[in-house]
């Protein structure tokens, strides 16, 4: 049939009787004065095939003039029916939806997207999708409300969600859970899930954990009343299950979380794993971060593993506990902070070599807040993360020892009480080449704060050609920077704090402060150290009674700003006494920009001389000798030459001179 001519039919309702008629060849349609018609009265039909439409107006029939066809015919072809990606961000839309839906609707959606509704239209919505979608791969459900307890799942033929591989569900309000029931679904697909921001959730899955065989992504985020992520149909352990597709795993602020599966759990695959603000949690699984340190690893998992972060996490006695740490081998990451029972981060059970090489591919390593840490390894091995690069340790209370390797590039240390000794991992064969001698070939910043016990820094002569910022600060027992034994035997009278030995060829900013060293100089060091420094800040210091000699002076060509704060008995800025200047003093310090002297209460000079036989001032340059406050910036130009542009002075027996 290609035409169909319906005219003054009062009483019409439907085509037909039975079944929805499926128009396969009609072309043509005059429709008139039919006034009882129902909505898809005239059947099933793709408008594409249609070549004449002729519906006059009809006031008994409250059509939308824009869905006249869409009113009588329900389209097989429309954007509806043949959409595959569908977003919606509002009620009204969702209103819109439910007048016009037509059977067809939504049969191809793949991909579905829902922001800001709530309410009985939503959860309507999502029923219907539920049970004629069965091609939906992604949804995602963003800052939602479903007030109704639970769908109605048992109205679909089939199993729902089986082609699903993406699940993220963000700040929604939901009476009870739906996406956990077995019966009627099949997340055998699932790749991807998120979870955040799902306040009344108490379980996610009511599942074994061995039909997630697909799971890529895990990650549960703030979820408050959260107490376990798999139900316990266990009156003791559940069974050993394998996540063999897990790659990343993320479980943060989760506060009542308690366990994760009620058994062992092996992951072959996972390369990420984040805990973080889970308090409570016992364990994550047998032997790695476990609250029982006699328990070991299985060795069938973490093999992948290449970044770790543990954050507030109490019931964590050590990082992993296993047989020969053999695990780890791609770990690149560790940080692990706010655990306050963790005494050891990895625990060795079986004696191993201690040339045993171990941790090779870890390149940063973060330990901050841990006040009951001990020891970062329980045994003695000596190449352990030979390759770390960045290594930050900050208030962990109870540390003593520290194992530094020579690859690093960065080194912070804050915070240690009774840290007082720092260990040079490195090659046996490297050592004799160098004769005693270390080399941190990379290492360019160092940071070292409120480290009470630490005596010296780094053990044997050690050189850092690529150094380029240092900074040294409330470390009141420390009186050398690196361990030179003709150094130690200086500073018992000198205390010179950089020993001779000291190579720094690079090195821009340097800050000493709260330092209890009277000199920091030596006269004689290899000729490129400290030439590059532009930055000196030189704080609290109090037994420092000048801060810079001739033989320094004449290195610091570079020097763009100096700054001198609350050295109690500081007199002198420059010390050139017992020394040969060879040079006039403008030519020195020739970038210096800023010179900031503060509360400097001892200073009277910025520059002390030896004088000549003759009793004159060297060079004849008499506005360098200064004793008075007006002639300090002057001597400060001259010195300055051309470039200095700032000058701070608060000083207190600058005074006295004027």
């Amino acid at each position: 049939m290609k035409k169909v001519h319906l005219e003054d039919l009062p009483n019409l309702r439907s085509f037909s009787s039975g079944d929805i008629l499926k128009w396969s060849s009609l072309e043509n349609v005059v429709f008139n004065h039919c006034p009882n018609i129902k909505k898809f009265g005239l059947g099933m039909i793709k408008e594409s095939q249609l070549k004449s439409i002729l519906i006059t107006p009809n006031d008994e029939v409250q059509i939308h003039p824009h869905t006249k066809l869409a009113y009588l015919f329900e389209l097989l072809d429309d954007k509806f029916s043949l959409i595959t990606e569908y977003s919606v961000c509002n009620n009204e839309e969702l209103d819109k939806i439910f007048y016009n839906l037509q059977s067809s609707h939504f049969t191809n959606l793949q991909i579905l997207r829902v922001n800001n509704c709530n309410g009985g239209m939503l959860e309507k919505f999502l029923c219907m999708l539920l049970k004629r979608s069965h091609k939906l791969k992604v949804i995602n459900i963003e800052e939602c409300s479903l007030t109704l307890p639970r769908f109605n799942f048992w109205d679909a033929d089939d199993k729902i969600f089986i082609q699903l591989t993406e699940l993220k569900l963000i700040k929604i309000n939901i009476g009870m859970w739906f996406f956990d029931d077995p019966e009627y679904i099949d997340l055998g697909n699932l790749q991807i899930l998120h979870i955040i921001g799902v306040p009344s959730l108490t379980y996610v899955f009511d599942l074994y954990p061995h039909k997630l065989h697909q799971l890529k992504e895990l990650i549960i985020e703030k979820c408050e009343v959260l107490l376990t992520v798999f139900l316990n149909h266990f009156s003791k352990a559940g069974p050993t299950t394998n996540f063999p597709s897990l790659g990343k795993l993320d479980l943060k602020s989760l506060p009542n979380l308690r366990q994760i599966y009620n058994g062992h759990l092996e992951f072959p695959s996972l390369k990420s794993l984040m805990l973080a603000k889970c308090p409570i949690l016992k364990k994550f699984t047998t032997g790695f971060a476990d609250s029982n340190e006699t328990l070991t690893t299985d060795g069938k998992s973490f093999f992948e593993l290449n970044e770790i972060v543990f954050d507030t996490y109490d019931n964590l006695v050590c990082v992993i506990s296993s047989k020969t740490l053999q695990e780890l081998k791609n770990l690149k990451k560790l940080v692990v902070s706010h655990c306050k029972e963790l005494k050891i981060i990895f625990n060795i059970h079986q004696q191993i070599s201690c040339s045993t090489h171990l941790l090779q591919q870890l390149c940063e390593l973060t330990l901050i807040d841990l006040p009951k840490l001990t020891c970062i390894v329980n045994k003695d091995i000596s190449m352990f993360y030979q390759n770390l690069e960045l290594l930050q340790v900050k208030q962990c209370k109870s540390l003593n020892m520290l194992q530094v390797p020579l690859k690093l590039t960065n080194l912070e240390i804050y915070d240690c009480d009774v840290l007082d000794t720092i260990i040079i991992s490195n090659e046996e064969e490297e050592v004799e080449d160098m004769r005693g001698k270390l080399t941190f070939h990379e290492l360019k910043d160092v940071s070292l704060e409120n480290l009470p016990s630490l005596f010296v820094v780094f053990p044997f002569i050690s050189e850092f050609p690529s150094l380029e910022t240092l900074k040294v600060a409330n470390c009141c027992t420390m009186i050398s920077f690196i361990e030179d034994s003709k150094a130690l035997e200086e500073s018992s009278t000198t205390n010179c704090f950089f020993p001779s030995s000291l190579l720094v060829e690079k090195l821009k900013i340097l800050y000493v402060i709260n330092m209890n060293v009277e000199k920091l100089w030596h006269w004689n060091y290899p000729s490129k150290s400290f030439c590059e420094l532009e930055n000196l800040i030189l704080t609290n210091n109090n037994k420092l009674f000048s801060a810079i000699s001739s033989s320094m002076i004449t290195r610091f060509k570079n020097l763009r700003k100096l700054t001198l704060d609350k050295c109690e008995i500081l007199t002198e800025v420059f010390d050139f006494e017992d020394d040969n200047l060879d040079r006039k003093i403008h030519e020195i310090l020739s970038q210096l920009e800023v010179l900031a002297l503060i509360n400097l209460i001892k200073l009277n000079a910025c520059a002390k001389y030896a004088p000549t036989r003759s009793g004159e001032v060297p060079n004849g340059d008499e506005s360098s000798a200064i004793s008075g406050r007006k002639s300090l910036a002057k001597s400060s130009l001259s010195m300055a030459t051309h470039s200095l542009i700032l000058l701070q002075c608060l000083c207190g027996s600058f005074s006295n001179h004027d």
